[in-house]
């Protein structure tokens, strides 16, 4: 098969990796396997197609490139909503249930309610939820937000990236890296996750209301995934200082760290020893969802942290530290 030299086999292999639809990375592919010289029947045993398949592909490359492998819009079915009518949506959803919705928080059946009656149109549940989805809107559930966060300050921690580069241009002959540093309180006073059961019914799950914890310090450097931890009893200065002596055993030794965490009481006491290698940079005060490790903990809470009982405060430690699976 002749190929219009519009890209080469890598770089169509790439453009591949990062093409959202499926059916056109295959078509990418085979096209790649074209370049390469290989036979229609070839390709099209790679890709899993048709040899005529293949054939159009290639013809539909040689006359329009990449672009020329997606499929033309048809007609199709009317959209629900006009672009202008879809924005008018999502700005009424972004803003929340108003007062005279009478709920906290828009269901399918509020959002049903809102298009009849403010853009008169009538749609059957199902629908309602497929245009939402259309539109990027998804169930989930919101992150708490601290009633006294300041927003100016959260806005003026978006100079940051700046605050880091003066830090890397005070340590000149090292790497620097950017952690991320919380803890987490777990043990008997337990919390619930999702867990499957048939439709209808409402399943049972321990939820333990006794009062013996354990700390999980952490901290991770989301670029090179590397990470440090520890277990505690209590949180407190001593702790802290214990934990940052593991941390400073973790950090190679061509790295400085610039260590990005909150500012509670024992995070700002004059007693903190901070290592050599590591620069701290605080957060906006109560504005724990700037943490990206604050993600940490919803995922072992969902996991491995719920739905248990604890017999006492040893019985939580396996669970602090569980093997990936």
């Amino acid at each position: 098969m002749q190929v219009h030299p519009h890209h080469s086999a890598e770089e169509l292999r790439r453009l591949a990796r990062k093409e959202s639809s499926g059916r056109v990375a295959v078509r990418m592919l085979a096209v790649a396997a074209a370049i390469e010289c290989k036979t229609a029947p070839q390709a099209a045993l790679d890709a899993g197609a048709a040899r005529r398949s293949v054939q159009d592909w290639v013809r539909r490359y040689n006359k329009g490139g990449v672009e020329a492998l997606r499929d033309k819009g048809g007609r199709g079915r009317k959209p629900p909503l006009t672009a202008e009518e879809q924005q008018r949506l999502k700005a009424r959803l972004d803003a929340g249930p108003r007062e005279s919705d009478g709920v906290c928080t828009l269901r399918g059946l509020d959002v049903q309610r809102i298009l009849k009656a403010e853009f008169n149109k009538v749609r059957c549940l199902s629908a309602v939820y497929e245009l939402l989805h259309h539109l990027g809107y998804n169930d989930l559930m919101p992150r708490p937000q601290h009633r006294d966060s300041d927003p100016a300050a959260q806005e003026a921690f978006k100079k940051a990236p700046e605050l880091i580069d003066e830090i890397a241009g005070r340590h000149p002959d090292k790497r620097v890296e950017v952690w991320f540093q919380d803890e987490a309180r777990f043990g008997q006073q337990g919390t619930l996750t999702r867990v499957w059961a048939p439709v209808g019914s409402r399943p049972r799950a321990v939820r333990q209301t006794q009062y013996d914890y354990l700390y999980v310090l952490g901290a991770v450097c989301p670029n090179t995934g590397n990470c440090a931890g520890l277990l505690a009893a209590n949180i407190n200065t001593t702790t802290v200082n214990a934990f940052f002596d593991q941390l400073a055993k973790e950090i190679a030794p061509d790295v400085h760290v610039v260590l990005i965490w909150d500012q509670a009481g024992y995070q700002t006491s004059g007693l903190l020893k901070v290592p050599a290698n590591v620069t701290l940079l605080s957060l906006p005060p109560r504005s724990p969802e700037l943490n990206p490790i604050e993600n940490l903990w919803h995922y072992l809470r969902s996991h491995h942290w719920s739905n248990r009982s604890y017999k006492d405060y040893d019985a939580p430690s396996p669970s602090a530290s569980p093997t990936p699976s």
